[in-house]
């Protein structure tokens, strides 16, 4: 088959969503299928990443440097692309981001079927009235419409598909996020006093719980050490919020790392997920468990389905830094066995890969 992912974002940008759409991609070439990936994020211009063919076109109005708006006349000119690369299945993701729009018009216009993956479980969760009724509008409206045209929609957990029907009316399945396989060469010391946090440094992901977490558990004598992972617009704040809270010995503010380097970090630690964000289904759960580690997290997607696996998840009952210490307590007092990579075997790309594939064959078929 041929295949094209039209999407905002993907790498050199990282984040949770461009993972999952780099992996898919690569996932479905190695299924030996032909893969474009179409979006506004990097230098302009059309590249080979491995067996993906990658073409980046100019975006406008970026929003945070997340959410870029194509060119007028975008619509037509990529339903005349998708016919003329006799493209068989379009792929979008996110139902909030232009593209999502862009593509499942251009796909409706040149008479091919899309899938749309949702990732988000929830309405942008801020605290600024005019993002909110924005981000309320924007998915009342556009993001409404990729849902209900849509030929076939996914979510990547069961929360997901909850929010799906609730702004929709439609019912999605569910094709969990995934993590590549771990890597044999990869040390995985047990170490469950090493506390790590993964994620963005905007409001909302938690990282100054997370310090105020430490700071807390430091100051009742424990034993502990930290790593904070990740990049954005508040990482000099907390480099900042570390330092006055003197911790500099005890957290080391890492910043951005690769995907190789963030699960070297997590292997045999524990993971602490303090987010309050609308997340679909973090990745960084399932790794940490693929590394031998463990998680306390506040309740999130994806957390209850991993603890009735067996698997190191520890949730908290309330999103508050008390709550979250408590677990921690209770952790740190009497670790749990660490994680093991086969409790989330079907949680990795190869086979979620093959799985994305015969989802599109079997649409493909149909529409045929």
């Amino acid at each position: 088959m041929r295949i094209a992912l039209i999407v905002n974002n993907y790498p050199p940008m990282v984040g949770g969503v461009e993972y999952h759409e780099e992996n898919l991609a690569h996932g479905i070439a190695a299924q030996g299928h032909d893969v474009w990936v179409i979006n506004l994020a990097g230098p302009v211009g059309e590249r080979v990443d491995g067996d993906v063919h990658v073409i980046t076109r100019k975006g406008y109005l970026p929003i945070s440097d997340i959410i870029r708006v194509p060119m007028i006349g975008t619509t037509k000119k990529l339903a005349r692309w998708l016919n003329a690369h006799r493209i068989d299945v379009v792929s979008t993701h996110t139902r909030f981001f232009p593209m999502s729009f862009v593509g499942v018009r251009a796909a409706r216009k040149a008479g091919i079927p899309v899938i749309h993956t949702e990732h988000g479980s929830g309405f942008v969760a801020t605290k600024n009235p005019v993002i909110w009724l924005g981000s309320r509008l924007v998915d009342l409206t556009f993001g409404r419409y990729v849902l209900r045209a849509a030929d076939q929609v996914l979510g990547v957990s069961e929360s997901v598909t909850s929010f799906v029907r609730k702004i929709s009316g439609r019912d999605a399945g569910i094709f969990y996020n995934a993590i590549t396989p771990p890597d044999p060469d990869i040390l995985r010391s047990d170490r469950p006093s090493h506390l790590v946090f993964i994620g963005r440094m905007v409001p909302g992901k938690g990282w100054d719980t997370f310090i105020d977490a430490v700071g807390i558990l430091k100051s009742e004598g424990y034993d502990v050490d930290a790593e904070l992972i990740g990049a954005g617009a508040q990482l000099d704040l907390a480099r900042a919020k570390v330092a006055e809270a003197g911790l500099g010995d005890t957290i080391d503010v890492v910043g951005q790392v690769s995907p190789r380097q963030a699960r070297r970090r997590l292997a045999g630690s524990t993971l602490v997920n303090p987010t309050v964000l609308s997340e679909g289904f973090q990745t960084t759960l399932v790794e940490s468990i693929a590394e031998a580690g463990r998680v306390v997290t506040y309740p999130v997607p994806g957390a209850q389905m991993l603890a009735e696996r067996g698997a190191p998840v520890v949730i908290t009952q309330q999103r508050s830094v008390e709550a979250l210490v408590a677990r921690l307590r209770q952790l740190l007092a009497q670790p749990p066995a660490p994680g093991s990579a086969d409790t989330v075997k079907d949680l990795m790309w190869p086979q979620q890969s093959a799985t994305y594939c015969q989802i599109c064959t079997t649409l493909d078929t149909l529409h045929k």
